[in-house]
């Protein structure tokens, strides 16, 4: 590349002093590139110096044709045009290197990015597991403790389950004239709509207190109201009346002995759970002075859900119910 570089430095100077000198000697006496197929410059010389042209015009002419040799020899060998060559292989080489090292590091990126995604999705797998057994966790806690509520004995009164299946069983043969109302209140009340809707796509009348649609009570009828803590006032005063009026009554309460509600209770359905009348003992976190996992009325509550659902698959043996004709009950209304 530095050869080729010369040789375009020696012919832009030869151009540059055969332009000069034929601007300066007389006539046709200059030189110039087109002479190269001409008569040799070096009789013209002789020529010249007859005429008196001085010496250093003539060694200038001399030197100028054997630069135009030089040339000549080397465009007639090849040997500039292999160089010129080299120099554009060696441009496109570079290129090459290039475009492969950009090839290698967009390759690595994207096996850099790979890695990364990789542990990304491992991360995540692992915090997903991670939380999925702290919610397993927590879930079986909550129902072992629910479902201890079931180990503990309730004599002197009945167990609540065969308490309830036999009750409503017997309201069932006489569903033509026989209903059942129910009433609870706040989360306790929520569990009892619950139990109604079940109740009801047995074929059962059910009735829950304070719809509009509540028909009156009457002594054929039976109302099962809940209360937890033992007594409510309004609870107090619905299972009055119902006695009043001649119905039967089933209270469900985990304080069969201390409630006020006891008092109009036909029945007592115990259910022995925490709730918010003994909810600063009885668990262990409590005990330990941390935050129970079931605070207040929640062991009941729950208790409760699992109760009614006990009943509806026990009574719906008794009242030889398939799950199709439990469907069909079902409202078209949603």
């Amino acid at each position: 590349m530095q050869r080729a570089e010369e040789l375009r430095i020696v012919l832009n100077d030869a151009a540059a002093s055969s332009s000069r000198n034929s601007s300066q000697g007389s006539g046709g006496g200059g030189w110039s590139s087109s002479d190269e197929e001409e008569a040799d410059p070096m009789d013209q010389d002789e020529e010249g110096s007859g005429s008196g042209k001085n010496e250093r015009f003539n060694a200038h002419r001399k030197a100028h044709y054997d630069e135009f040799r030089k040339v000549k020899e080397l465009r007639s060998s090849g040997s500039f045009y292999e160089e010129e060559e080299e120099e554009d292989d060696g441009a496109k080489g570079s290129k090459s290197e290039t475009t492969t090292t950009s090839r290698h590091t967009k390759g690595g990126n994207k096996e850099l990015d790979a890695a990364t995604t990789s542990k990304t999705n491992l991360l995540n797998t692992t915090m997903a597991n991670e939380k999925a057994q702290e919610m397993a966790n927590l879930s079986s806690q909550i129902c072992n403790q629910i479902s201890s509520v079931f180990t503990k004995p309730t004599s002197p009164y009945p167990p609540p389950l065969d308490l309830l299946v036999t009750e409503l069983a017997a309201i069932s043969r006489n569903r033509n004239n026989s209903r059942i109302f129910l009433y609870g209140v706040g989360r306790e009340g929520l569990m009892l709509k619950a139990f109604a809707m079940r109740l009801f796509h047995l074929g059962l009348s059910t009735h829950l207190v304070f719809d509009m649609t509540t028909p009156p009570i009457s002594s054929s009828d039976l109302l099962i109201a809940s209360a937890g803590p033992g007594g409510f006032s309004t609870v107090d005063a619905i299972c009055s009346v119902a006695k009043s009026n001649g119905a039967k009554v089933i209270l469900i309460t985990a304080e069969p002995e201390t409630g006020s509600c006891v008092e109009h209770a036909t029945d007592v359905c115990y259910v022995p759970a925490q709730t918010m009348a003994s909810d600063n003992g009885g668990d262990v976190a409590a005990e330990m002075g941390e935050r129970p996992l079931l605070p207040m009325g929640s062991v009941y509550e729950g208790a409760l859900f699992v109760l009614f659902e006990m009943v509806v698959y026990k009574l719906g043996d008794v009242l030889g119910e398939s799950s199709e004709s439990v469907r069909a009950r079902h409202t078209n209304l949603e």
